[in-house]
C-alpha cells in the first residue's frame, strides 16, 4: 500500500500535505485553547454574570495591575535599607605639549593612565525616612487590595441593577404583547360587527388606532430590552456577537416584600464591611506617616563609605603593569555626617504640608461616612416606599382587572361604547406597568441594602 501511495503522489505533494496538516493542527489547537480560555456559561443567571465579570472586567484587572506596581515599590523601599556596591574602570589619555623631557630619544608626550575601583556606600541613619517609606509602601498595598474590592463591589452593583432592568423590561414586554393581542382581537371582532352593521366605522377606526399604538409600545419595549442586554454584555466584556441565554425567571412576591433590618443596623454593618471606609482610614494613616517622613529632614544623615582600588600609568613609569597595580592598591573607609543647618524652610514647609494632608484625609474620611449613611438611608426609605407602592399597585391591578372584565361584558352586550372600553383597557395597562415598576424598584433597593451589608 505504501508503494502504491508514493507511486501516485509526488514527493512535493506529500510535503505540502504534511505542512497543511500541521498548520491545521496548530490552528485547531490555538482555537481550542482560546475557546477554553473564554468558556462562557450555557445559561446566564445573576450569579453567573457576577462571577464572570469578576474574572474578566477590565477595570478590576487594572486595579490588580496597580497592586502589582505597589508590590514592586515595596521591594524598592526595603532595598533602600541595604548598602550599595558599584565598580568603576577608567582609562585616560593625557597630552603634555610643553613637556620639558627630552623627546629626541623617542619618549612620547602622551601619557596613558588607568584606574580600577570597587565602591560601597551604606546610609546608617537618616532620621527614620526609609523605615517610614517602607510603612507607607505596605499601607499602599493594603489600600490597593481595598481598591480592588471596591472595584468588584461597583461591578457587582452595576450588574445587579442592569440584570433587574432586563427582568423588568422582559415582563413589561410580555404585558405589551398581551395588550397587542387584546387590541388585535377587539379589532377583528369589530370588523366582523361592522360587516353586519352592528358597529360604526368610527369604532373600528378607534380600535385600529389603539392597535397601532400598542404595536408602537411593543416595539419600544423590545428595543429597551435589547439595549439593557447590550449594556450587560459591555459590563461583562463580551463581544456583541457572543450568544447569551439569560435566565429570565421573574422574582417571587416574597422577595419583594422581604423584611429589611433597621437602617442604623445596616449602617453599623457597612462601616465594617465596606472597603471605602477602610480605605479612607488607611489613607489617613498614610498621611500621618507623611508627617514622620517629613520630620526626618530635621535629623542628620550618617553614611558609611568604603573603597578599594588601584591604578597604573603608561610611558612615564619604570614599573611594569602588574607592579603598578600592586603598589598602587589602596583601601579607604570613611564615615560622613550631613547635618542640616539652614535649608530655606524646605523641611518645615514639608512638615506643615504633611499636617494639612492629614487634616484633608480626616475630612475625606468623615465625608465618606456621611455619604455612606445618606446612601443607606435613601435606599432604606426607597425600599419601604416601593414595597408599600407594590402592595397598593397589586390592589389597583386586581380591581382594574375586575373593572375591565365588567366593562368587556357590557361592551359585548352593547351597553358601553368603544371610547369607554379603550379607556378601561388603558387603565389596566397603566396599573400593570405601575405594579412592575414598584416591584423592581423594591427589589433593586433591597439588593442595594444587601450590598451595604456585604451579602452580595
Amino acid at each position: 500500500m505504501r508503494y502504491i501511495f508514493y507511486s501516485f503522489f509526488p514527493i512535493r505533494t506529500n510535503i505540502a500535505s504534511v505542512c497543511i496538516m500541521v498548520v491545521i493542527f496548530l490552528l485547531s489547537g490555538i482555537s481550542a485553547a482560546y475557546s477554553q480560555e473564554k468558556a462562557l456559561p450555557s445559561q446566564w443567571d445573576l450569579q453567573a454574570c457576577i462571577d464572570y465579570a469578576l474574572e474578566n472586567n477590565i477595570q478590576i484587572k487594572q486595579s490588580e495591575a496597580n497592586k502589582e506596581t505597589g508590590l514592586v515599590d515595596t521591594k524598592l523601599a526595603k532595598a533602600a535599607m541595604l548598602p550599595s556596591l558599584s565598580a568603576s574602570i577608567g582609562q585616560n589619555l593625557t597630552n603634555y605639549p610643553f613637556s620639558q623631557e627630552d623627546t629626541s630619544s623617542g619618549t612620547s608626550t602622551l601619557s596613558t593612565s588607568g584606574s580600577y575601583s570597587l565602591n560601597a556606600s551604606w546610609t546608617i541613619f537618616d532620621g527614620g525616612s526609609r523605615i517610614t517609606g517602607i510603612k507607607q509602601a505596605e499601607l499602599n498595598n493594603r489600600i490597593a487590595d481595598l481598591e480592588i474590592e471596591e472595584s468588584k463591589n461597583n461591578i457587582k452593583l452595576a450588574i445587579i441593577q442592569n440584570y433587574l432592568q432586563i427582568l423588568y423590561a422582559n415582563e413589561a414586554l410580555k404585558a405589551y404583547e398581551d395588550a397587542v393581542e387584546l387590541s388585535k382581537a377587539q379589532l377583528e371582532s369589530n370588523k366582523i360587527k361592522l360587516s353586519v352593521g352592528s358597529v360604526a366605522k368610527s369604532d373600528v377606526s378607534q380600535w385600529e388606532s389603539q392597535y397601532a399604538a400598542d404595536n408602537y409600545n411593543l416595539v419600544n419595549a423590545q428595543t429597551t430590552l435589547e439595549n439593557y442586554k447590550l449594556q450587560l454584555k459591555q459590563l461583562l466584556e463580551l463581544d456583541r456577537l457572543d450568544s447569551m441565554d439569560l435566565a429570565l425567571t421573574p422574582p417571587d412576591e416574597e422577595d419583594v416584600l422581604s423584611l429589611i433590618p433597621d437602617k442604623q443596623t445596616i449602617y453599623q454593618t457597612a462601616l465594617h464591611v465596606m472597603p471605602q471606609i477602610s480605605n479612607s482610614q488607611l489613607n489617613t494613616e498614610y498621611a500621618q506617616l507623611g508627617i514622620e517622613k517629613a520630620k526626618a529632614g530635621f535629623y542628620p544623615t550618617v553614611s558609611l563609605q568604603a573603597n578599594t582600588g588601584t591604578g597604573n600609568l603608561y610611558n612615564h613609569s619604570g614599573y611594569s603593569f602588574g607592579s603598578q597595580l600592586k603598589y598602587n592598591w589602596n583601601n579607604v573607609i570613611g564615615l560622613s555626617v550631613s547635618i542640616p543647618i539652614f535649608s530655606n524652610r524646605t523641611v518645615k514647609s514639608a512638615v506643615e504640608k504633611a499636617g494639612i494632608n492629614v487634616y484633608s484625609s480626616q475630612l475625606n474620611e468623615l465625608s465618606i461616612r456621611k455619604e455612606l449613611y445618606a446612601d443607606i438611608e435613601t435606599a432604606y426609605l426607597n425600599t419601604l416606599a416601593s414595597q408599600a407602592q407594590f402592595v397598593a399597585a397589586e390592589e389597583k391591578v386586581k380591581y382594574s382587572r375586575e373593572s375591565y372584565d365588567v366593562m368587556n361584558e357590557q361592551f359585548t352586550l352593547g351597553l358601553k361604547n368603544t371610547i369607554e372600553m379603550l379607556t378601561e383597557k388603558n387603565r389596566l395597562i397603566t396599573a400593570q406597568q405601575e405594579l412592575l415598576q414598584a416591584k423592581y424598584m423594591a427589589l433593586l433597593n433591597i439588593k442595594i441594602l444587601e450590598y451595604y451589608q456585604g451579602l452580595i
